[in-house]
């Protein structure tokens, strides 16, 4: 068994990220902590993410088509940190163990990260933090509002 320390974030898909922040930010009053543009693999979307509380985070995608009306919007995937590297490890073989197919480890400016779905094809995302985030407003081209709201330390 592992033990995990927190949900990390909540990673969720929009069509609209200007309006997402005027929503989060604007009117919930959730800080945004950073402005992030592409990922690995070569994606280009924005990624922004959002403070929820003590650690907790909620972090949007730009670029999913608008859903249908009366329709629900499209989770990317629910975050699962551990807090040392012999838990890391042991997820990933627990999982493994237990017949679930796991995605490469993959490395991360802050730590390192591996995917999996739950029964219900929810993706989820077990990750271990090493170091702090050094990414906080690479968003070449940031949407209007975010220069307004981002949370600068």
């Amino acid at each position: 068994m592992f033990e995990t320390s927190r949900v990390d974030h909540t990673a969720l898909r929009t069509h609209d990220m200007e309006a997402t922040v005027q929503f989060y930010s604007g009117i919930l009053g959730l800080p945004l902590l950073q402005t992030m543009r592409g990922s690995e693999g070569g994606d280009t979307a924005r990624r922004y993410v959002f403070g929820a509380g003590e650690r907790n985070r909620l972090v949007f995608f730009d670029g999913q088509r608008p859903p249908e009306e009366g329709s629900a919007q499209h989770l990317d995937h629910i975050a699962i940190h551990v807090e040392t590297a012999e838990e890391f490890d042991g997820s990933y073989r627990r999982l493994r163990d237990h017949g679930i197919k796991v995605t490469a480890i993959f490395e991360r400016p802050y730590g390192k990260t591996f995917y999996f779905h739950d029964p219900n094809g929810i993706n989820i995302q077990i990750g271990l933090d090493t170091q702090p985030d050094p990414r906080v407003a690479d968003d070449p081209d940031p949407v209007p509002s975010a220069s307004k709201y981002l949370v600068r330390k």
